[in-house]
């Protein structure tokens, strides 16, 4: 799995731009950015995108997403 690479301070915001680029397998493939530090991941199914996002969370981070997809998802 992929993960951000860390360096904020803990309690501090962070702000995810998730774009859903495809939705195959019953799933989502995409890209997520951290807009605070302009990186961006990319990830296979909606499970490593929640993943990646708890990844975050564990380290004491406040996660805030805004979602860019192509599509709506309902």
């Amino acid at each position: 799995m992929h993960k951000f690479d860390n360096d904020i301070n803990r309690g501090e915001k962070a702000t995810f731009i998730l774009q859903v680029k495809f939705r195959q397998n019953a799933s989502w493939q995409g890209t997520v950015k951290w807009v605070e530090k302009k990186e961006t991941l990319h990830f296979r199914s909606a499970l490593e995108f929640i993943k990646i996002l708890d990844s975050a969370r564990e380290e004491g981070l406040q996660v805030h997403v805004e979602g860019l997809g192509k599509k709506e998802i309902v």
